[in-house]
């Protein structure tokens, strides 16, 4: 059975550095309460400095909290050692041991725990199975590449069969190609085995293209939790918009509510949206919009949301071109053209046109 995690009011405090006289706290995590559901793939997301580490080592029972609780399904393990909790822990650096062999490696924690020889046998070579990497049992950590170094890593946290694995920032050592590749496996992975996955990053795609569900963090806060494309296409903050991949901010003014649509005036022109909380809508004054750039369009100018402007600058890069354009009011604004006709259309003047419902009016 899959392993939920329920996270409540966890904070964690540290004195302030370079203060005398014990004036002033930092705050690494900071009231932080969440539930992962049990086997999903869980990602912390943040920049650095903003609590996703030191969540997860709390987590693992290797930092102990200032306040609140940490719970595996009903089981409170808060304070609880770290070798008690039986979570699978996989580090951005490797952690081999080198004079070992790969097989060695991953048996390694089950003769910790006493496991008898010929079961630590087996159980090893299976978790190298689960991770393609039993070619290479009798082999060196030193004679593998940097993605196969990391496999083995996943074969020694899986071999003690954890109730939690715990990845931090895995991936972040390898190359693009090897980072693509290993997405797919560690995905492939959580979804045979069911265990419940949390995982520490600061890239956004890695996020986006692997989570069930994603806690973006800030300044030990959670800015936001949600699967990710109602992170992406609905960000409740200018935060989180920002940090998930490139988008436009445009200020306007609430002019009207009514079915269901905000009418806006922004000094590019009006705008409708339809992206908006509707439980608590903004009243008429100034908000901030978000547009993403794939989401603007040239258009004919027979479309809703309208905007004319001149193209100051473009960067053709095969499957689409970037554009700048300048928008009524000085407003600049970035929009992506796929599969783009010509490849310059520097001080074309052109009309954007964008759907009332990526027109994302942000909470704050």
């Amino acid at each position: 059975m899959s392993t939920s995690i329920t996270i409540k009011s966890l904070s964690k405090h540290y004195p302030a550095m370079g203060g005398s006289g014990g004036g002033g706290i930092t705050k690494a995590v900071d009231d932080i309460s969440l539930t992962i559901n049990a086997g999903d793939l869980f990602f912390l997301l943040g920049p650095s400095g903003c609590g996703k580490t030191t969540l997860l080592r709390m987590i693992a029972g290797f930092i102990m909290p200032t306040a609140g609780k940490i719970l595996f399904n009903d089981r409170d393990i808060t304070h609880m050692p770290a070798n008690k909790r039986n979570t699978g822990m996989v580090f951005q650096s490797y952690a081999l041991w080198p004079h070992m062999t790969v097989l060695q490696n991953v048996a390694f924690g089950l003769s910790v725990r006493k496991i008898p020889k010929a079961e630590r046998e087996e159980r090893a070579l299976e978790a190298l199975k689960a991770v393609r990497m039993d070619p290479y049992a009798h082999r060196k950590p030193n004679q593998l590449s940097g993605g196969q170094q990391q496999r083995v890593s996943l074969a020694r946290a899986l071999v003690v069969r954890p109730d939690v694995l715990l990845l931090d920032e895995p991936l972040s050592n390898l190359d693009a190609k090897l980072r693509l590749e290993m997405r797919h496996e560690i995905r492939r992975l959580c979804t045979e085995t069911g265990i419940t996955t949390v995982y520490v990053t600061h890239d956004q795609k890695e996020a986006l293209s692997m989570a069930d569900q994603i806690a973006v963090l800030d300044m030990g806060h959670i800015a936001q939790i949600g699967m990710p494309r109602d992170l992406y296409n609905r960000p409740s903050s200018r935060f989180v918009a920002d940090f998930l991949g490139e988008t436009n901010f445009l200020q306007a003014e609430v002019t009207g509510n009514s079915n269901g649509s905000l009418t806006l005036e922004s000094s590019a022109g009006p705008l409708t949206s339809t992206a908006f909380d509707h439980t608590n809508p903004p009243n008429k004054g100034g908000v901030t919009c978000s547009v993403r750039p794939e989401a603007l369009r040239i258009s004919s100018g027979d479309d809703h949301n309208s905007l004319s402007g001149k193209v100051l600058e473009t960067i053709y890069l095969g499957e689409m071109a970037q554009h700048i354009v300048e928008l009524r009011g000085d407003q600049r604004v970035k929009i992506f053209e796929l599969h783009p006709p010509v490849t310059n259309r520097a001080n074309d003047d052109i009309t954007l046109s964008v759907n009332p419902d990526d027109v994302v009016v942000l909470a704050d």
